[in-house]
């Protein structure tokens, strides 16, 4: 029987670092294999590999575009049972990769640290962001707000 394996996805390897060592330790403790796919150097505990991929902050950066191939080739080659994504991109190439990978059993999450489209955003962050937070809320996924 193999391991059960989880991937952690966000835009930089800060953020893994800052918010969610103890869910990696906690998924460790549970016996599952951990991963994470993020931008940026530096070493992870509790993980058992990392993936660095091309994600970008900014959704109009051409490295978004070899990130989502990435991301693909990872969950292709992996076969994780948990996917769960982390800030805005992390969260629609997640969302994007993993949907087919659904039909097998891998479970998606997404939890919002924020949002671009909130009261007294710029009317430029309402027209890009809350579009595509409709579109994507359409591929089935558990949603977690996240609140400091």
């Amino acid at each position: 029987m193999s391991k059960r394996k989880c991937l952690f996805i966000a835009t930089v390897t800060e953020h893994i670092l800052a918010f969610h060592i103890p869910y990696l330790k906690w998924f460790k403790g549970q016996g599952w294999e951990v991963h994470v796919a993020t931008h940026g150097d530096g070493v992870i505990p509790y993980c058992d590999k990392k993936h660095d991929i091309s994600i970008q902050r900014s959704p109009f950066k051409p490295g978004n575009i070899k990130a989502y191939f990435q991301l693909k080739s990872i969950l292709r080659d992996e076969r994780f049972e948990l996917l769960h994504a982390h800030t805005p991109m992390g969260g629609v190439l997640t969302r994007l990769c993993g949907k087919k990978h659904r039909k097998t059993g891998t479970k998606i999450m997404y939890t919002a640290h924020g949002f671009h489209f909130c009261k007294g955003a710029p009317a430029a962050s309402w027209l890009l962001y809350y579009p595509m937070k409709n579109w994507l809320q359409k591929i089935p996924t558990k949603l977690f707000l996240f609140k400091p």
